[in-house]
């Protein structure tokens, strides 16, 4: 997501400074390798947000596909964490719902081969939270004034800056 950014900006003349993390090291070889292709800068740094947190001062925190993976306790801590880290968070997920299941379950088999994507993707949306559970966490968060929204295909934005 961050390279996309990134190379957008880039494109459109606009001066942008990318960091991107995961605890992966695979992950972020694969990011600087696609960040290279694209001849875009951005640097990328191992590091276990639920453990360590975030480091601060950045304009903007992003997260994309990832609060799935998390239990609520953790999706909470990290939204607090994202907060501490920036002025304005950005969160983008998957939706829990009869719909995203279906679609994921349907919509993999027609058009991926991966026996590991199709059995991650139902899984994932069944992990998901609801619109109604974001709205919850980012409160919890101490999100005042969020925003809270559905996406295509059957996916949340949350959008919190600081006051």
């Amino acid at each position: 997501m961050m390279v996309d950014v990134a190379s957008r900006a880039h494109r459109a003349g606009v001066p942008l400074v990318v960091h991107g993390c995961d605890s992966s090291p695979v992950a972020l070889e694969h990011a600087r390798r696609e960040a290279e292709r694209r001849g875009v800068e951005a640097d990328f740094f191992a590091r276990d947000v639920l453990a360590e947190g975030l480091p601060g001062g950045y304009d903007l925190v992003c997260s994309s596909l990832f609060h799935h993976h998390l239990s609520r306790e953790d999706a909470v801590g990290l939204l607090r964490a994202m907060a501490e880290a920036g002025h304005r968070v950005l969160v983008q997920d998957l939706l829990r719902g009869t719909l995203g299941y279906v679609l994921a379950w349907s919509g993999l088999r027609l058009l991926s081969r991966s026996d590991v994507a199709r059995v991650d993707g139902p899984r994932s949306v069944r992990a998901a939270f609801t619109l109604s559970e974001v709205r919850t966490m980012a409160a919890e968060a101490g999100y005042v004034g969020a925003v809270v929204q559905r996406g295509w295909p059957e996916r949340f934005i949350l959008r919190w800056s600081r006051l």
